[in-house]
């Protein structure tokens, strides 16, 4: 049966809401102010033919117009202490009734309701911005609140109140900390996986080192600069990642200063959505880290680096400000279907066997030909005897590169062993490869602790003062033989995994 009370209030509150008084309604509906009046007051409903034309002023369906919705509660609000009266998405006269959407959010008890137009599908007809507009009553009265798209709409603690979300600051908590040392010492993979952490996703980081390839990289300049750990400086890792996690690729690479604003926005947008951004030379210098928050509407940001333990005052659960607007950066675009595992595996070997012979790229060697030019350098005495041309800073540079050439290497290998070791369930075929990658991990881990205490030779201590390196030109030519082993190994090991990945 039709409540006409309860009709009546709910054409009262949604022409209300229009902003429309009771005069410019009925001008509207070509009918008197009285008749509006009587149906308001549930004296009477209106004629069966005028039902159309009153929902589609009002925003509403017809069958929502004679059966008002139940209001939505949310979790923990008291009874009748909250009621949403109407719901409504769009702009101008193309604005839609969504009371149908908020009652589904609320089963959810959301605290927060994005107004976008995944939350709230857009008209294909309007193109202007658009804007949610939702008229609750609670203890104080009735209320009207208004969110432009791309804000957001907060729950007050006890359900019965709603404000606009405070957008000039976002801090997303619990971000994990990045250090060296302690097993993600790739900066881009360890970067990457605190981000997909935080997002729930269930990547390790053998496993992003692994379906990225970037357990398999070397790369090596002949100029002994630490960028040659970059995982991204000469080889494309981050395509196949993306790929294989599933989720868009949006890499952007040196933008220049009038287009920061718009890429501010982007970086602002995502971190609103939960998502965290990956930026390289955040602080100190150019290694990645994870953008974790803004302040001041974007004229700040927060992040995780792995320097962050370079600054004495630092609190392991604070993040810090960003020092440097970031040359390149990576977001976690939209969400797209992921291959299998076994597909994932496979792609993993072609990266192999593509990256162990790529060429030189931008003055880093990659694969075969890094191994052979490090091994080259090492032999080469002139690099590690002072003299005019030769200071000893240089030489403490070349050491403190080599060390941190070494320490990356043995990283990556670990990975390599145990992501092939996982792949091994699908493609038992590759579980020789896993065995041969975790020999050279356990090779290279092992002359690493040889060093730390060699005996004989000079020796420098890194400009920390806290690492001793060798210059010992024994040392430098049982390394050289170390890695001249390696790459006889992996020769073998990518000539294997080119013909597993076309099998």
């Amino acid at each position: 049966m039709l409540d006409n009370t309860k009709i009546g209030n709910f054409i009262a509150y949604l022409r209300r809401a229009k902003g429309l008084t009771g005069e410019k309604f009925a001008e509207r509906l070509g009918v008197s102010p009285q008749a509006v009046s009587k149906w308001e007051n549930g004296r009477c409903l209106p004629e069966t033919a005028l039902l159309p034309e009153i929902a589609a002023s009002l925003g509403v369906t017809a069958d929502e117009l004679l059966d008002p919705p139940e209001t939505p509660q949310a979790a923990g609000r008291p009874a009748g202490a909250f009621e949403l009266l109407g719901a409504w998405y769009g702009s101008g006269p193309r604005q839609r009734g969504v009371m149908h959407k908020m009652r589904h959010y609320d089963y959810f008890h959301w605290k927060e309701i994005r107004v976008d137009h995944e939350a709230f599908p857009s008209s294909p007809g309007t193109d202007e911005p658009e804007a949610l507009t939702l008229v609750y009553r609670n203890a104080t009265g009735i209320h009207m609140i208004r969110c432009p798209e791309g804000g957001a709409l907060r729950y007050s603690d006890d359900g019965t109140q709603l404000y606009l979300r405070d957008d000039s600051r976002c801090v997303l908590p619990g971000i994990i900390v990045l250090e060296w040392e302690k097993g993600m010492d790739c900066c881009w993979a360890g970067a990457l996986t605190a981000a997909l952490r935080y997002m729930g996703e269930p990547w390790s980081y053998e496993q992003i080192m692994g379906v990225s390839g970037a357990c398999y990289r070397l790369n090596f300049t002949e100029v002994w600069d630490w960028s040659a750990n970059d995982a991204l400086v000469a080889f494309d890792y981050c395509s196949p990642l993306m790929r294989a996690i599933g989720y868009e690729n949006v890499f952007c690479e040196r933008l220049p200063k009038e287009e920061r604003a718009e890429e501010r926005g982007r970086i602002m947008a995502d971190l609103r959505r939960g998502r965290p951004v990956l930026g390289i030379n955040l602080r100190v210098a150019a290694e990645w880290g994870v953008i974790t928050g803004y302040g001041d509407n974007g004229g700040v940001f927060y992040c995780r680096s792995y320097f962050d333990g370079f600054d004495k005052n630092w609190n392991r659960e604070d993040y810090l400000e960003t020092e440097n607007w970031p040359f390149l950066i990576q977001h976690f675009g939209e969400k797209l279907e992921r291959p299998t595992d076994l597909e994932n595996s496979r792609a993993s070997l072609r990266l192999l066997a593509e990256s162990f012979e790529a060429p030189c790229e931008r003055g880093y060697w990659q694969g075969r030909e890094a191994y052979e030019k490090w091994a080259e350098g090492l032999r080469n005495e002139k690099l590690w005897t002072k003299s005019l041309k030769n200071k000893k800073e240089d030489i403490r540079r070349r050491l403190g590169v080599n060390e941190s050439q070494l320490e990356q290497l043995a990283d990556a290998r670990r990975c390599a062993a145990a992501y092939l070791r996982e792949s091994a369930a699908l493609l038992p075929e590759v579980g020789e490869l896993a065995a041969a990658y975790q020999e050279i991990y356990e090779r290279l881990r092992d002359f690493r602790e040889k060093l730390k205490n060699w005996e004989g030779g000079e020796s420098y201590l890194c400009d920390e003062g806290t690492v001793r390196f060798t210059n010992d030109p024994a040392a430098h030519r049982e390394q050289a033989e170390l890695l001249e082993w390696c790459l006889e190994r992996e020769a073998w090991i990518a000539e294997r995994a080119g013909r597993l990945a076309k099998a």
